[in-house]
């Protein structure tokens, strides 16, 4: 006799089964419209492209009702089935219908052999997670000792990465380095690139080049009619001691202005060659003060001064340079950028931001700080502007500032904005800041004509190339054939994902770039934050995160992991959290800064341990010995001492064994 909670249970299956059957038509139906987008990937990796499709076709339903009623059943609830999306679904089918089948359905017994020669064929768990890795060793390498996340640095300029450092570096658990082509020039990343490889022969540590094209940048231009004065101030004790002194960056003409917010001082090519560390420039400031600066950092481009006491300088002045106690000539200094040298933002405010002016200027404000005379900020990337309409948002220094656009006149590519949020009550936007445009359609394309200059080096050096400012399949199409040209269609490229239109369009720019493998994707988490909003940004990265897997294309997490210890040398336990949670890309990538090397090692240790804990969305369980019941037991003296740290974790080389190694 059958039961009423028996009735129910096969009404709940055969609820069950409906849903699942119709997500599968679903699948299949896209799969069917994208067939002659799936027939251009070759056929190495249609597999992967096929379960991307799966997946989005999966993932533009809402399952969580589904879900749990699975969860009842005691089925899988589908929450991590990115690697195998179609199989999974086909895997559960196929146990409702032996459910169904047991409890005396015939159309479920009927259809049962069906179902599992469907289930044979599908791309399973395990398969997922092998193309995932393999396609990972393609680009980055061989899998590294005891992890199988990688470790992505940054290089510091070429004096700096010179072979010692590269040595360190490869000792300390570096996998991939990354060249910035945005700064320096053919003849430094020469150096690097020999420098890195004459450290890997000597150390055995392999290790691949990742070289990052520029990409458009869209920033403020210089700031007109203000006064260039450059300050610096050292940090005293309550006794007037110095406790830390200030830094001042000097730069060759020929440079780059550096980031950041110390003073910046300019000095002549010929000139600045002439230093040396440990050097001294004297001179008086602005209030006749006897003043000096010493050189305690030095590279071909730029040099670090330490100053014990205040100084002003307003547009120049000239130095006595002293190396020891002997005087080596004269030398002008000129101010790069400085306090005044900026336009004042308030919410309220409204300023003009310009495609067609070369300069910015500050706004005129009454007594009480009202607008009399409207701001203007010049914009260095005029075509970027032409995407701009009415309600659209700009932000300015990584959304430092807020502002929306009320009118906009697109034939003179002026546009009027408004301040809607600043980050302080008055925000001052210096020359050469970023401007984000999240809203706008940028009819700009992502390989500048630097990036093409530059691509010769880079296809004859590197590994792989990233495609900066990457949105549409067009941008990645463009590379492709660029990269032909060059004949070096096997190199493997990076997609940097660092705007809301390039998150918007991942499935369109994951398909396109599995044309041509190898590929991989870095979360550029930084400017992304800026684009689609803080308070979205873990959403957002965790979406990345998915189609990634379900294309089987590495993730390259990116943007501040443990920047406070790479600069200081003291991690903040928010950064170790979110160095913690990187274990679920397949690669980490950490910034330039003094104490790097301590990063990657404090990175490689935090990875290593992780992965006995969770990879991707699995959690695994290793034996825990932290919370036992042995107080309620009897216990020698012996056995209620502590075991050391390390004999407490499990066997690492038994727990790796079980995991899919990159």
């Amino acid at each position: 006799m059958t039961t009423q909670g028996e009735v129910e249970t096969m009404r709940e299956l055969r609820r069950v089964r409906r849903t699942l059957q119709e997500i599968e038509s679903r699948m299949l139906e896209l799969e069917a419209e994208m067939h002659v987008a799936l027939q251009r990937v070759p056929e190495e990796r249609r597999e992967s492209a096929k379960n991307l499709v799966h997946y989005i076709a999966l993932r533009q339903q809402d399952l969580r009702q589904l879900q749990v009623e699975l969860a009842d059943l005691g089925l899988s609830s589908l929450g991590r089935l990115e690697g195998c999306a179609l199989g999974t679904i086909r895997r559960v089918l196929a146990r409702v219908q032996e459910g169904l089948a047991c409890r005396g359905d015939e159309a479920a017994r009927a259809t049962l052999a069906q179902r599992r020669d469907e289930v044979e064929g599908a791309l399973d768990w395990s398969a997922g997670k092998e193309a995932l890795h393999l396609h990972t060793r393609v680009i980055l390498g061989p899998r590294p000792d005891g992890r199988h996340v990688y470790i992505m640095v940054t290089a510091p300029c070429a004096s700096e990465a010179d072979g010692s450092w590269m040595e360190t570096m490869l000792r300390s658990g570096m996998n991939v380095l990354r060249i910035n082509c945005a700064h320096e020039g053919p003849a430094e990343w020469a150096q690097m690139v020999e420098a890195l490889r004459a450290a890997s022969s000597r150390t055995q540590v392999p290790c691949r080049i990742l070289m990052d094209l520029a990409g458009p940048k869209i920033r403020t231009g210089g700031i007109q009619g203000a006064l260039r004065i450059a300050t610096w101030k050292p940090e005293k004790d309550e006794l007037g001691r110095v406790v830390t002194p200030a830094r001042v960056s000097l730069l060759r003409r020929s440079a780059h202005a550096l980031e950041g917010d110390d003073a910046q001082l300019i000095a002549e090519d010929e000139a600045f060659a002439s230093l040396a560390l440990g050097d001294s420039l004297e001179f008086r400031d602005t209030r006749g003060k006897r003043r000096s600066l010493e050189v305690i950092e030095l590279d071909a481009q730029s040099a670090v001064l330490s100053a014990t006491a205040r100084a002003y300088v307003l547009d120049s002045v000239e130095a006595t340079l002293w190396r020891g106690d002997d005087s080596h000539g004269r030398l002008q200094l000129q101010v790069a950028t400085g306090a005044d040298a900026a336009v004042d933002m308030r919410v309220g405010d409204e300023l003009v931001l310009s495609g067609t002016r070369a300069f910015c200027s500050p706004p005129k404000r009454d007594a009480d700080g009202n607008v009399e005379v409207r701001g203007e900020v010049a914009c260095t990337l005029a075509a970027a502007l032409e995407g701009l309409q009415v309600g659209h948002r700009v932000l300015f220094d990584d959304g430092k500032v807020e502002a929306v656009v009320l009118e906009a006149r697109a034939a003179e590519r002026e546009y009027l904005l408004e301040v809607t949020r600043t980050q302080r009550p008055v925000v001052r936007i210096r020359a050469e800041k970023g401007i984000n445009l999240p809203d706008s359609d940028l009819p700009i394309a992502a390989l500048q004509s630097h990036d093409l200059e530059a691509l010769p080096f880079v296809v004859a050096q590197a590994d792989a190339v990233s495609l900066s400012f990457a949105r549409s399949p067009e941008d990645v199409e463009a590379l492709h054939a660029e990269l032909d040209r060059l004949g070096r269609s096997d190199i493997g490229v990076v997609l940097k994902i660092e705007t809301r239109r390039g998150f918007e369009n991942l499935p369109r720019l994951l398909l396109e770039g599995l044309i041509r493998p190898p590929l991989a994707v870095m979360i550029a988490r930084g400017d992304l934050a800026v684009e689609v909003g803080f308070e979205r940004l873990a959403e957002v990265q965790e979406e990345m995160l998915w189609l990634c897997e379900a294309s089987h294309v590495p993730a390259i997490w990116a943007t501040q992991v443990l920047d406070n210890l790479a600069r200081t040398g003291v991690p903040s336990r928010a950064e170790v959290t979110d160095a913690a949670a990187s274990v679920a890309a397949e690669c980490v990538m950490l910034n330039k800064g003094p104490h790097v090397h301590e990063a990657v090692r404090t990175l490689s240790d935090i990875l290593e341990r992780m992965e006995q804990h969770r990879f991707k969305k699995r959690s695994l369980s290793r034996a825990l010995k932290v919370s036992t019941f042995d107080g309620h037991r009897e216990t020698s003296t012996d056995e209620r001492r502590p075991e050391p740290l390390e004999e407490r974790r499990s066997d690492p080389g038994r727990v790796l064994g079980e995991l899919p190694r990159g």
